[in-house]
């Protein structure tokens, strides 16, 4: 089969979708498979394989004819039989690519059907769960969950019109988990065209040694206020005395701030503010973790740091919250606290790390959780059983 993707990026940075684009099509040309990426000019490529330079995967504009001819070109080019869409903001690229070869669109995120992205009010902190409509201008106001700018607030919403117009006449849409799915589905998207196919976490093939007597919390993701980075930062003087705490992932704007609060407050021998981190790092990150933590603040698509830390049999602390509960089984393989209890969340984990017989069973169960329902042949299964289904 022969498999034409489109990503901007062409490089493992900016958050887990990157690094999956990567990894599916390695494997899928070891299966047999041939595959093309279309990309942006940056950052610099590292796909091994043949690729497409456009740039016209964020917008269109005024070049419209010029961005179709393009597009047009690369298909042509390389004749895919299928057509895989990803991280590509521009849903104009949609129907025209439809009408060259089947054509299918991952939805990763709330971008495209909530004019405040997040899906979370901040007044009070909850999840939302209400379908994109003009009730939203008002929660904008009243919830604190968009812009402080009306303006704003009123563009962002007219997009999301267009968007999810769109996303009605897509033919297929493939989704990680049933919380992303319902949401396209309360906003008017046929549930048939509408595929679930969960995502997967590589297989661990190496054991480490332990480095060092201490022990640490390992939180991976984006340094950004609604990733809950501050929690247990200010939180780290009522952990464990042995205990540090360990923040990865793909930088953010508060990677500054945080390292000038652990300065200022002499945290240095206890709070480790990596930023971004080399996929040659979290291998060491997440086999030496104790326990993994998602504090997330917002209504989580997923939490695919959740299903990393499964495969190296580690235990998971996390805000219940959007696609967390699809994975995270509470009192199984690790524990789920009241979205937004701060308070409680600290204590759980603080309960957890001096409780080391249900540690060890968390991590044990989390690994079997992971051989049953995430590793990477499952995920393949279903994706090329799509492929040719909607290849016909």
């Amino acid at each position: 089969m022969r498999i034409l993707i489109l990503n901007e990026a062409a490089a493992p940075v900016g958050g887990e979708m990157n690094y999956y684009v990567l990894d599916i099509a390695a494997r899928l040309r070891g299966s047999g498979d041939t595959v093309a990426l279309v990309h942006s000019r940056e950052p610099k490529s590292c796909f091994r394989g043949t690729g497409y330079i456009y740039d016209f995967l964020r917008a269109t504009g005024s070049r419209r004819e010029q961005a179709r001819s393009r597009l047009e070109a690369i298909v042509d080019d390389f004749k895919p039989d299928v057509i895989q869409i990803h991280g590509v903001p521009n849903l104009e690229l949609d129907e025209w690519l439809a009408n060259r070869a089947p054509t299918t669109r991952w939805i990763h995120n709330h971008q495209f059907y909530c004019s405040g992205q997040a899906m979370t009010w901040a007044q009070p902190r909850r999840p939302c769960e209400r379908a994109h409509g003009a009730g939203c201008l008002l929660a904008h106001a009243i919830h604190g969950c968009g812009s402080s700018n009306l303006i704003k607030n009123l563009m962002r919403y007219r997009q999301i019109d267009a968007s999810l117009a769109t996303l009605r006449k897509a033919c297929h849409l493939q989704v990680a988990s049933r919380v992303l799915a319902q949401n396209l589905i309360r906003n008017g998207v046929d549930p048939a065209r509408i595929e679930h196919i969960p995502l997967y976490a590589p297989a661990v093939t190496e054991k480490r040694p332990p480095i060092s007597d201490r022990r640490y919390i390992l939180q991976p993701g984006a340094l950004v206020r609604h990733k809950g980075v501050w929690l247990l930062v200010r939180a780290i003087e009522r952990l464990p005395d042995d205990v540090d705490l360990v923040l990865g992932g793909v930088g953010g704007e508060l990677l500054e701030p945080l390292e000038q609060y652990v300065a200022a407050n002499q945290l240095s021998n206890r709070v480790r503010v990596m930023g971004a981190v080399l996929p040659s790092q979290w291998s060491v990150l997440f086999h030496h973790a104790s326990v993994v933590v998602i504090p997330s603040l917002w209504n989580e698509p997923l939490g695919m740091a959740g299903i990393y830390a499964m495969s190296y049999g580690k235990p998971v602390v996390a805000f219940r919250s959007g696609g967390i509960d699809e994975w995270l089984e509470d009192g199984k393989t690790g524990i789920a606290v009241r979205f937004g209890a701060r308070k409680e969340f600290a204590e759980v984990v603080a309960g957890l790390l001096n409780d080391w017989p249900r540690l060890n069973a968390f991590g044990a169960q989390a690994r079997k959780n992971w051989e049953t329902r995430f590793r990477p042949e499952l995920h393949m299964e279903k994706l090329r059983a799509f492929y040719a289904r909607i290849c016909g």
